[in-house]
């Protein structure tokens, strides 16, 4: 039995059909601030999961590692400096897992319990856990 199985865990996610096995913490990181990280020559884009505080959190201090004050600075910053546009935000896994499912090249993170229930997805890494 998996020793983490009766713990709250935040997985990395892709669509089922994407070519995308890993990504490190520094590469996601940077998708997460704007910076651009290809494989295969495509760009890949983070979608953000904004469901539930908790899972919010979670991205905030273990994937950017900033406050969500500083974090939204960053992002207005981009956008208004450099034009890049902000992650797109989705508040439903349904939502999210169809537009992972539309762009291959494109990442999010939710609840292991979410990715595991889902055929639309998988999970490429544990991002957090608690016990």
């Amino acid at each position: 039995m998996d020793a983490l199985s009766s713990e709250k865990q935040v997985v990395l996610v892709v669509s089922s059909a994407s070519p995308l096995v890993n990504l490190d913490s520094l590469e996601l990181r940077k998708i997460y601030l704007g910076f651009n990280v290809r494989r295969n020559g495509n760009v890949i884009r983070g979608f953000r999961n904004t469901e539930d505080k908790v899972l919010n959190g979670v991205f905030l201090q273990y994937v950017v590692a900033m406050s969500a004050k500083s974090y939204n600075k960053r992002l207005l910053s981009l956008t208004l400096r450099q034009g890049i546009p902000r992650s797109s935000e989705y508040n439903s896994i349904e939502k999210l897992q169809d537009a992972l499912s539309e762009r291959p090249y494109s990442v999010s993170y939710m609840w292991k319990e979410d990715a595991e229930r889902s055929t639309k997805v998988k999970a490429l890494r544990v991002l957090w856990y608690q016990n």
